[in-house]
């Protein structure tokens, strides 16, 4: 196919690229990476027979209509079935609370991206929610475990064995604040340096004085991403370094730092006066269609490289994102550690790390999850360069198949949208070896002992996180009562054993 020799070079050149920031070193981590794409399946798959095809089901995050899913779910079943035996059910639009439900229920479930802001690795793998993948990687995948730093590995590491394929994308953040250029531009907003939070006080008002029906802070689907500063929280927020960019060991309560109730104090000051839309933490809407529709100005996000353009995809409007203050680039084991899991309901663990394998390695299998369908949800702009966009009369609002590339296993041997630069992925892949790391980068949390502690301090994060976030409750009185209640389901237990932990290790590193 056209597709697959004009990505065969970009595959090696994305496999070049990731010479990240591995956990606990910034040196050329992924050198070693070189799988081909005349050989995807790796010398261990062999062609299968019409008579042996298993179907795997994948959770995905990205957005698409039924009919689109299924449409790419055919497509890729035409590569995998012949080449591994592989047939593909593609659920997309899965949330956290679908995927829970599915781990806990025991329903068909393969492969999926654990989502790390939800639940940490460490308490999937503790929970026999997913399977360790050692054995798995060195029968089915030893491209990809080949390809992968040991520092990267380590990232996805608990109790000794790899629970996780980590994902080939921005392995570090900043903390920043995204906004509609068009309007920042009219109204004179400098975004060309860090903002405080007076600043983007400031300039909220000045969007409210010219836009009066416009919000001018606006949240994703109930909440807001956080922290807005350098934090590493430590696979969870149950215990947490306050600033990832300092030389501080010190575990302390998230929910009791300097830095969340400043966070906390301002929103709900915008949100009192109108800045900050009402009712947030009860809205359904990603900020994307508050963007778009001209609802909503700005929102709290986390950038790395090309995130401008890709997000001006998404909202169908130009982004601009300016650093906030504190959110200087930093790289921490849970940005690395996003990654792709099996299921322990997996009923064939051997075939869904096949397909993972492919999900990895192979250009045609990775464009068709990341962008969809030629000709449906992209079209070439150049296809001398691998450049592609939205055809005709389809854009972000209207794609069945929306592109969310970070969130599978390797987006950087996929088409580069129109907008991006042409060499986005060299790009990303300096963002992320020059960003800060964590002084725990590396280091990854085993709650298993403190398991009861943890879920009851969910279960009380879970009744105020988010409308703390969203300026929905008063941070004077929600605060100390969210502290009195995690002292007494026992946060400092958890801390204390995590801080164990992480002395033990640091100490391992010396």
């Amino acid at each position: 196919m056209k597709i697959k020799k004009l990505l065969a070079t970009g595959l090696a050149t994305a496999m070049a690229v990731t010479t990240l920031a591995g956990c606990g070193s910034t040196a050329d981590n992924n050198a070693s990476q070189s799988a081909g794409t005349d050989n995807v399946a790796g010398s261990t798959q062999a062609a299968a027979s019409n008579d042996d095809v298993t179907t795997i089901t994948i959770y995905a995050f990205n957005n698409s209509t039924t009919e689109a899913a299924e449409k790419v779910a055919a497509a890729v079943s035409e590569i995998t079935e012949p080449a591994i035996g592989v047939k593909v059910n593609l659920l997309t639009g899965v949330n956290s609370e679908q995927l829970n439900l599915a781990l806990a229920s025991g329903e068909d479930l393969d492969l999926f991206f654990a989502m790390p802001w939800q639940v940490s690795m460490s308490t999937m793998a503790t929970t026999n929610q997913i399977i360790a993948l050692d054995d798995l990687l060195a029968e089915y995948a030893p491209d990809v475990l080949s390809g992968i730093s040991e520092d990267d590995w380590r990232c996805s590491t608990v109790s000794g064995s790899i629970y996780g394929v980590p994902m080939n994308k921005d392995k570090a953040q900043g903390r920043g604040f995204e906004m509609v250029k068009s309007i920042a531009d009219e109204l004179g907003i400098d975004y060309s340096t860090p903002w405080t939070y007076e600043d983007l006080d400031a300039n909220l008002r000045k969007v409210k004085e010219a836009y009066p029906d416009m919000y001018p802070l606006v949240p994703n689907t109930g909440t807001m991403i956080y922290p807005a500063w350098a934090c590493d929280v430590l696979s969870d927020d149950l215990g947490v370094l306050e600033n990832a960019l300092s030389d501080s060991t010190q575990v302390v309560n998230f929910y009791d730092t300097d830095s969340f109730k400043e966070y906390c104090k301002w929103v709900y000051q915008w949100a009192q006066e109108g800045l900050m839309m009402p009712d947030a933490v009860n809205t359904t809407e990603g900020y994307q269609e508050f963007f778009n529709s001209g609802v909503g100005f700005g929102t709290f996000t986390s950038f790395k490289a090309g995130f401008e353009a890709e997000e001006t995809r998404k909202c169908g409007k130009d982004i601009v994102v300016v650093q906030m203050e504190n959110g200087a680039p930093h790289s921490t084991t849970s940005m690395v550690n996003a990654s792709w899991c099996i299921a322990n309901n997996s009923k064939n663990p051997e075939k869904a790390m096949q397909m993972l394998n492919l999900m990895y390695t192979n250009p045609e299998v990775s464009n068709l999850l990341v962008n969809g369908i030629e000709g449906d949800n992209w079209v070439f702009a150049d296809e001398s360069k691998g450049v592609i966009t939205y055809p005709e009369g389809v854009d972000s609002s209207n794609t069945s198949y929306s592109s969310v590339g970070w969130a599978w296993p390797n987006e950087q041997i996929t088409y580069v949208w129109e907008g991006d630069d042409p060499d986005v992925w060299e790009q990303l892949g300096e963002f992320n070896k020059n960003a800060q790391p964590s002084p725990a980068k590396g280091f990854v949390w085993d709650n298993s002992e403190v398991l009861n502690e943890v879920t009851a301090c969910n279960n009380v994060v879970e009744k105020y996180r988010a409308g703390l976030l969203t300026g929905c409750l008063d941070p004077e009185t929600a605060i100390p009562q969210m502290n009195q209640e995690l002292d007494a389901a026992g946060i400092n237990t958890i801390i204390e054993a995590k801080q164990a932990q992480l002395d033990a290790w640091l100490a391992e590193q010396n």
